[in-house]
């Protein structure tokens, strides 16, 4: 008697700088988990990031630590600090890609991005092989975005055929790394923006206070 075909595991791969993780991340996770019916959803933060030196900012272990704090209560999101451990002239996401499919030859993987990265997915390095190593799917809060992805798809499966397409449909939200530092840099409450965990950590360590930025 033949045996089943075995399941085919779907990995969806989020990356960011996450300084902080913040609740749109979270349901971002939540709805590739719900919508795509990936089994995981590896948080993939950079070695780099990309503002300005000046704002605040937190360490690499702090970014770390508050994305463990925030994904510990799911079981199918989990953590990799592959492109931590990589050297800055490693570090593009073709690379990351190569990396993963041979640490998960049998598992689809499906890269998760937004709407302005989409826009220029075509400049991003090695564009073709990029394109033939996961399913892109793009996060879309409202008609306008999902209009325009489309017809972003449309003109990359012309450009680069066999490159797959997928919407993730959001809900509009209000949130932003950016903001929560300011707001964190102030002082002021961070209810609502991030876990309740993270909010702790952040105001404990005084994450992003303009004396622990200060040398």
């Amino acid at each position: 008697m033949n045996s089943p075909e075995q399941k085919r595991n779907k990995i969806a791969i989020f990356g960011g700088s996450f300084d902080p993780i913040h609740n749109g991340h979270l349901a971002v996770a939540k709805a590739a988990h719900a919508q795509l019916h990936v089994d995981r959803v590896v948080f993939m933060p950079t070695k780099l990031r990309y503002y300005k030196e000046a704002e605040a900012a937190s360490e690499v272990y702090d970014r770390v630590a508050m994305l463990s704090l925030a994904i510990d209560a799911f079981d199918y999101m989990q953590f990799s600090d592959l492109e931590l451990r990589v050297r800055p002239s490693e570090n593009y996401t073709v690379k990351t890609l190569s990396r993963l499919h041979r640490k998960y030859p049998d598992a689809e993987l499906i890269f998760i991005l937004g709407g302005d990265s989409l826009e220029h997915l075509s400049t991003w390095r090695e564009p073709k092989k990029l394109l033939s190593l996961a399913t892109f799917a793009a996060a879309v809060r409202d008609d306008v975005d999902t209009d325009r992805a489309k017809e972003l798809f449309s003109i990359y499966e012309k450009e680069f055929p066999g490159s797959r397409f997928k919407l993730l449909r959001m809900r509009p939200f209000d949130i932003s790394s950016t903001r929560i530092r300011t707001l964190a840099a102030e002082g002021k409450s961070l209810k609502g923006l991030v876990p309740e965990a993270v909010e702790r950590y952040i105001l404990r360590n005084r994450i992003y206070s303009p004396e622990r930025n200060t040398f």
